[in-house]
């Protein structure tokens, strides 16, 4: 499952509220999610943080350390 997606579960989050609060549309997050679109990087920073995880986890399978 990637990443974002899974972040948002953990949160218990439906898309819709995911994408308002992180400040991006439902259906861009929808893409990211699917693996559709990557974002740019202003919209991977937004989310990034958001989640309180690094754009390198979230986007790239980097591994926490």
């Amino acid at each position: 499952m990637n990443r974002v997606k899974q972040e948002r579960i953990n949160k218990g989050l439906p898309q819709t509220e995911a994408a308002k609060l992180i400040g991006i549309s439902s259906g861009m997050l929808a893409m990211i999610e699917i693996g559709k679109r990557r974002g740019s990087d202003e919209v991977k920073k937004k989310i990034a943080k958001f989640y309180g995880k690094s754009v390198g986890y979230l986007f790239f399978n980097e591994t926490l350390t």
